[in-house]
């Protein structure tokens, strides 16, 4: 895949040279990001990976920038990074030549100027209804070592002995005791939701009824919001595990009950419809989707144009990715305009406004447990690209063919001698 992804870029930076050796003007500057964008938005819908090998995401610290996702989506950063050093470039090397560079000196100011500008404006905006206060918490892990082998049998519908099967399913009993010990843990803080990571806890459908029937006496008994993420394995039916995301209300009624929309390759869960739940209730409206559903942002692009005011992502990351896939999340918190709560297992837990400021984040490293309890206002602030989907990026694709065409065809006219 990685060849690939090499090989097409490698093809997009022939034709820009190619352009600039065709083209005079700086219209020529503009091969370089429409093909980009191109990609990118080939990669979300094609690549099992969605938009991991976007260049977008390394900027998603840099707020001014960021914003530009409220107006194209993430292409739209990639397109103002790669235009800006295609006009360097252009004005570089016409510089030595002794061309003319104030077409290019002119767009390069343009576009550092309205970034700012834009970026600084919507900064300023702060929508949002009244704060409140939200506790995730990540559980100890259900598959400790002391019994990992009877429980990798006992969920996969291995055989073994009955006292191997029994004792699996204590510890997946004493696992869900674990985990509403924590959910109680978070009590004195006062939360009005209470969330856990995608996967916190491990089941087989034998021990969902009963477990559901736990979790919706503990929102009622205590007033809040329950959001749990948890696998439940199918042993014996042949099916792939399911891994779900429930949402309960105070009064104990299931308000989200969803499946995954994405599979990461090499997993085996089922997929889900990939309909993203839209729920109003006294916070606001709310929404949600599953650590790797994120990465693809017409999927997510279901909340925005539902006006979601609080999307929820419970996430499960490992070391290597953990940064990269929570600047990721960023991004579609400023694409669709909500406010976003990621409670993340192994990796970085993150809750940010509908701009993309970091309100809070914890990193919670691999077979570690913790809490973060954070105020947070639910908001949207409506975006261009809420509205407008991926048009800039189809637009950006058509653009970049036209552009070779145009230069192919000047180049074909001027090898044709004149008649005379």
């Amino acid at each position: 895949m990685f060849s690939c992804i090499s090989l097409v870029l490698a093809c997009i930076f022939f034709c820009n040279a190619w352009l600039n050796r065709r083209m005079s003007t700086v219209i020529c500057t503009l091969g370089l990001p429409c093909g980009w964008v191109a990609f990118d938005l080939a990669s979300s819908r094609l690549s099992p990976g969605g938009t991991w090998a976007s260049i977008a995401y390394t900027f998603s610290d840099d707020l001014y920038l960021a914003q530009l996702a409220s107006l194209g989506g993430w292409t739209a950063i990639t397109f103002v990074s790669t235009w800006f050093a295609a006009l360097v470039v252009w004005i570089w090397n016409r510089l030595h030549s002794g061309e003319q560079i104030r077409s290019g000196l002119v767009a390069l100011a343009v576009v550092a100027v309205s970034v700012i500008c834009y970026g600084f404006g919507r900064l300023q905006w702060m929508p949002g209804t009244t704060p409140i206060r939200i506790a995730t918490v990540v559980a100890p892990k259900t598959f400790d070592n002391a019994n990992i082998n009877e429980l990798f049998a006992y969920t996969r519908g291995i055989k073994t002995n009955e006292e191997s099967r029994q004792r699996a399913q204590e510890r997946i009993l004493a696992s869900i005791e674990e985990h509403f010990a924590m959910l109680e843990s978070t009590l004195n803080q006062k939360p009005k939701m209470v969330l856990w990571p995608e996967a916190n806890a491990i089941m087989t459908a034998t021990e969902e009824p009963s477990f559901l029937q736990r979790a919706s006496k503990f929102a009622k008994e205590n007033d809040v919001y329950v959001g749990m993420g948890y696998v439940v394995f199918q042993p014996g039916t042949g099916n792939g595990s399911l891994n779900k995301f429930t949402l309960l209300s105070p009064n104990g009624e299931i308000l989200i009950d969803f499946l995954k929309a994405t599979r990461v390759p090499g997993s085996m869960n089922e997929k889900g419809d990939g309909i993203l739940p839209a729920v109003d209730c006294e916070i606001g409206r709310l929404s949600a989707a599953i650590c790797f559903d994120l990465d693809f942002p017409h999927l997510i692009a279901q909340a925005g144009a539902v006006s979601t005011e609080l999307f929820l992502a419970p996430s499960n990351d490992w070391e290597e990715a953990q940064d990269t896939h929570a600047r990721m999340a960023r991004l579609r918190a400023i694409e669709q305009g909500f406010s976003l709560v990621r409670p993340t297992k192994d990796g970085t837990t993150l809750v940010c406004d509908s701009v993309g400021r970091k309100i809070a984040s914890v990193n919670i490293a691999d077979n570690r447990t913790g809490m973060l309890v954070v105020e947070v206002q639910p908001g949207n602030l409506w975006s261009v690209y809420s509205a407008i989907g991926d048009l800039f990026a189809w637009t950006c694709s058509i653009i970049f063919p036209s552009l070779c065409l145009v230069a192919g065809l000047r180049g074909r006219q001027g090898s044709i001698p004149s008649m005379q």
